[in-house]
């Protein structure tokens, strides 16, 4: 499995993300995916994609926008290879998070 490692070797923290938040995490499986997290006032936004498969956006209160983050980033990980189960578990990522 690949390691995550810091998106731009983190030079996007503190910058604006895609959302109008500041980018508080930001991490990439170097060819297979990324997650970012960002902060406004009292709401969190994670943006995550499977490169060429896949792409959500979800919101939380910024409370719990670093354990919902670390719970899609586990899940982006043990994501399938296969391409009819990669089906199932983007319907599965989508109606969880």
């Amino acid at each position: 499995m690949e390691k995550w490692v810091s998106f731009e070797n983190g030079q996007t923290i503190g910058h604006l993300g895609t959302e109008d938040g500041v980018i508080l995490k930001d991490e990439e499986m170097p060819g297979i995916g990324r997650i970012t997290l960002e902060g406004k006032r009292t709401e969190a936004s994670i943006t995550c994609g499977l490169y060429g498969t896949f792409f959500d956006t979800v919101s939380s209160s910024l409370e719990d926008g670093s354990q919902k983050y670390d719970e899609m980033k586990l899940a982006l990980e043990n994501s399938p290879d296969g391409l009819e189960e990669l089906e199932v578990w983007c319907d599965w990522f989508v109606n969880k998070f």
